[in-house]
């Protein structure tokens, strides 16, 4: 008898903390192009309340600073890798020879295929709430096809394929379906960034926001980097709401995109860091963001104590500032 790959729960930490248990009991062993590897194909996973998108119960824990920049990215059709790379030092060995990102997913939603797909989605949806066409396209297959011998194209092939938005029932349901999901690396900020788009759009559409459904062709995880779920651990609820009308929204992420680059340009100056931190121009949810952000670089490039207590005071989303400081003490630790 196989095992059950469909995994339904109320919260994301729910689902991914029963799904990995799953994949470090179940899943099949073969040897990858990254090393020994776990995996489980064909799995499916159900998050009735996608609000609920943080993990929390994974350790280390992911960095919420990294999932806001990408969201902001995402939603500005970014594929600036300078900028991205301030908030992930990793990601450059994903980069290869490029000054941008072949596969960033903003980028291909936005601008990649001659039109904006979310505001076609959007549109759509918007006057025909019964739908069943409104498809979000992100494969490209004349450069993410692998070579004739087998070989990538490039080192940045996107695992997202598409998404699949419908409205029931007043609720904006989500289908979101990747080739490839590693479980440490990827899965947590895959349900953060498609579930925060899930949200921002339903906000639009002034309707509620359904069940996601996440559907991950190859869940797997390799042998020299996985982690560890501590169930024990409480699990925080988020209260936060990100719902703006669609001209608001779309304004509030051009504002973050713009701050972004100017912490970048700034060198990080701490007294503009300071600055926009105590200035509160943003609407609440996404103040938190922002704080988030400057909080990162006062850790990682300033090591300014002052800075991140300011940063500490100013969050009135207590779930950011614990998952913040939880990230930090892990980066202490191992530096």
């Amino acid at each position: 008898m196989g095992v059950n790959k469909y995994v339904l729960g109320r919260t994301a930490d729910e689902v991914y903390c029963n799904i990995y248990r799953k994949l470090e009991k179940f899943g099949e062993v073969f040897d990858g192009r990254n090393g020994r590897t776990k995996e489980l194909t064909h799995v499916c996973m159900s998050i009735s309340d996608p609000t609920q998108r943080w993990v929390v119960r994974r350790k280390p824990i992911i960095s919420p600073a990294f999932a806001v920049a990408e969201l902001v990215m995402l939603m500005n059709g970014s594929d600036e890798s300078m900028l991205l790379n301030t908030w992930n030092p990793k990601l450059p060995k994903y980069q290869g020879e490029y000054n941008r990102y072949p596969g960033a997913y903003g980028r291909r939603l936005r601008y990649s295929f001659g039109f904006d797909q979310i505001n076609r989605a959007y549109n759509a949806l918007n006057n025909n709430p019964q739908s069943r066409q409104v498809v979000l396209e992100i494969w490209k297959p004349d450069i993410d096809l692998p070579q004739k011998k087998g070989f990538p194209n490039n080192d940045d092939i996107p695992c997202n394929l598409c998404s699949m938005l419908k409205i029931r029932n007043n609720e904006l349901l989500w289908t979101q379906i990747m080739r490839s999901n590693d479980i440490v690396f990827g899965l947590p900020y895959n349900f953060l960034q498609f579930t925060y788009l899930q949200e921002i759009i339903a906000g639009w559409l002034n309707v509620e926001v359904g069940e996601y459904m996440h559907i991950s062709d190859s869940l797997h995880m390799y042998a020299n980097n996985q982690c560890c779920i501590n169930l024990d651990k409480k699990v925080p609820l988020n209260n936060e709401k990100i719902r703006l009308d669609k001209k608001e929204s779309e304004k509030v992420f051009k504002e973050l995109l713009i701050r972004m680059k100017e912490i970048l340009k700034a060198k990080y100056s701490l007294q503009y860091i300071k600055y926009i931190v105590e200035n509160k121009n943003l609407p609440e949810a996404y103040q938190n963001m922002l704080i988030l952000l400057c909080e990162y670089i006062a850790f990682r490039y300033q090591k300014d104590k002052d800075l991140i207590v300011c940063c500490e005071e100013n969050f009135s989303n207590t779930l950011y500032r614990d998952m913040m400081k939880e990230w930090m003490r892990e980066k202490q630790n191992i530096n």
